[in-house]
């Protein structure tokens, strides 16, 4: 009884005085509503240390958010009956809510996959219909909202599960953006993350302009795009930038999350795990993939990803590891930021698969300047190596849409910068076509000029921070190791180690023969005369169909860094 353990402590004293405390607070008339204070008493200090403990795990992860480990919850899963009960009317009308909005998700998810599933048979017996059945997957997964676009998107990285084929198709939606829309809470969003009074006080006179519609689309945030005088905004936020010396105006981007998106989220994530549990339940054989696993690790970077406070964070991180001035890269200067908005500079440059051959189009490969291509290409390993094995702070999404490239990066805004090639004459451009036709190709297509004061030296601007991966000290031995072994020469031992640090290797067919198809594929790769000559995109292709046909789950950390290379 509560009110006896809270005269408990009397009896240390005079058990008579206890007795008469007793009787007095029993026999008392308000007892009934002294009991309620009690009870309200209790229940607030339950949800006081439920928040307090939430609250203190959340500052815990943002200490370092982008570990892939294993989310633990320090709140116990065990509560007293008291907040049980005051919870329990809550509870239920949650619960049947969320179940209400889970059927009738569920019931329209169907209705668009369904028919997926039962057509592939047809179009993957049907040539003439693969494109088209494809094509209709992708729209599909587009329309099914964010969590679908970003597993897509995660599917397409985790080529140690899925076929080749499969990861080529999902990597197109990284970047297929949905249409433009309407900047709506424009003052909204700016007092959010400048602080309330922002708009009315210092509005007209920090933002040159903004535009009305959003410049760029994801599945989780709108990208939109203004213009700020520098001076203003230094005034008005107390914040100087040493990177806006020199300029006047600086164009700025504007990230805004959705609204209602973790929501959304939340209520997909627990479809899908619904749904994996009940196809594991049916088809046991495919236990050898652990989806429950690569789910979980799915969902937890797809939460970081929903709080742009991350990608932020990660940006200034990038920003103090690399000095553009000696590594030739840069990251866009985050301006201020909240969970659902990013205020950062606005990157200018063209996208670095304008220059770089890639697989699918041989032709592009005779386009280019061989001199620039291996001044980007140096650029590039330089900065990934450093992200890998000096900062263990790597950008995991590192494809052709968020990398751009300009030239003669001076940090001053003087004329010399070009985002392009010096535009060629009109005379030099018919030439250029003539020999085109005439298939005579004497000098490269992409030219720079040879002016002293236009040097053409390349700057790597990266994008899009939201997917970073910091390595654990245990996966980076593994990983050191690993490459290690691999420029030593010793295959065998590479697939050694894969072996062992893999979480499910028990369920490898042959470890040996895995071994010994390791060991051919890094001695053909060491057969090469110069790593110039080595397509290291094929390379790990190959790793990634060798490790996928002999059941090796890779750990998804080590996937996210391979992958980055590739």
């Amino acid at each position: 009884m509560l009110s006896l353990r809270l005269v408990g402590p009397l009896r240390a004293g005079s058990s008579f005085l206890a007795r008469r405390s007793i009787t007095t607070y029993v026999a008392s008339p308000g007892r009934a509503s002294i009991r309620l204070r009690l009870l309200a008493a209790a229940s607030g200090a339950g949800l006081y240390t439920a928040l307090h403990l939430k609250r203190v795990h959340c500052e815990a992860l943002l200490e370092d958010p982008w570990l892939l480990t294993p989310h633990v919850n320090p709140i116990l899963e065990k509560r007293s009956i008291i907040i049980n009960f005051v919870y329990l009317p809550w509870y239920l009308i949650c619960r049947s809510w969320i179940l209400l909005r889970r059927i009738t998700r569920c019931l329209a998810l169907a209705i668009r996959f369904v028919p997926l599933a039962i057509t592939y048979p047809l179009a993957y017996r049907v040539h003439s219909l693969h494109e088209l059945w494809w094509a209709w997957v992708l729209y599909t997964i587009q329309s099914s909202g964010p969590t679908f676009i970003k597993l897509g998107q995660w599917a397409s990285t985790r080529r140690d599960i899925f076929s080749k084929e499969f990861c080529d198709r999902m990597s197109i939606l990284h970047t297929k953006t949905r249409r433009q829309r309407y900047f709506r809470d424009c003052d909204k969003v700016l007092d959010e993350v400048f602080g309330e009074g922002f708009v009315k006080n210092h509005k007209d006179d920090v933002f040159v302009r903004i535009e009305p519609y959003s410049i760029g689309s994801g599945c989780i945030a709108q990208v939109y795009k203004g213009t700020v005088n520098v001076d203003a905004l230094e005034r008005a936020i107390g914040k100087k930038f040493p990177q806006f010396n020199g300029y006047v105006e600086r164009e700025v981007a504007i990230k805004v999350a959705e609204n209602g998106v973790e929501e959304q989220i939340n209520l997909d994530l627990s479809i899908l795990r619904n749904a994996t549990s009940l196809v594991l339940k049916l088809m046991p054989s495919l236990s050898y993939l652990e989806p429950l696993s690569a789910l979980a690790q799915f969902e937890m970077v797809l939460r970081r990803q929903v709080d742009l406070r991350n990608e932020a964070r990660a940006l200034q991180r990038f920003s103090e590891n690399f000095d553009h001035k000696k590594t030739g890269v840069k990251f866009p200067t985050v301006i201020g930021y909240t969970k659902n908005i990013i205020v950062e500079t606005f990157e200018h440059g063209m996208y670095i698969n304008r220059l770089v051959a890639e697989d699918n189009d041989p032709q592009l490969a005779t386009r280019q300047s061989p001199k620039v291509r291996r001044r980007i290409a140096l650029l590039g390993a330089r900065a990934l190596l450093k992200m890998i094995f000096v900062d263990n702070f790597v950008h995991g999404d590192l494809h052709p849409g968020n990398i751009l490239i300009r030239f003669n990066e001076d940090d001053q805004g003087l004329p010399g910068v070009h985002n392009a090639p010096p535009k060629e004459t009109i005379f030099e451009q018919l030439l250029e076509q003539i020999r085109n036709w005439l298939g005579w190709r004497t000098t490269p297509r992409v030219r720079f000029t040879d002016s002293p004061e236009l040097a053409d030296e390349p700057t790597l601007v990266m994008l899009d921070t939201g997917i970073v991966v910091s390595e654990t000290e245990k996966n980076l031995r593994n990983l050191k190791a690993l490459f290690r072994a691999i420029l030593q020469k010793q295959g065998y031992k590479a697939g050694e180690l894969l072996l062992s640090h893999a979480e499910n290797s028990r369920n490898c067919r042959d470890p040996h023969e895995f071994c010994l198809q390791v060991d051919r594929l890094v001695e053909k790769a060491m057969k090469e005369r110069s790593l110039r000559s080595l397509n290291i995109s094929a390379l790990l292709s190959e790793m990634f169909s060798l490790v996928a046909a002999h059941r090796v789950y890779l750990d998804s950390s080590f996937t996210s860094v391979v992958l980055s290379v590739m």
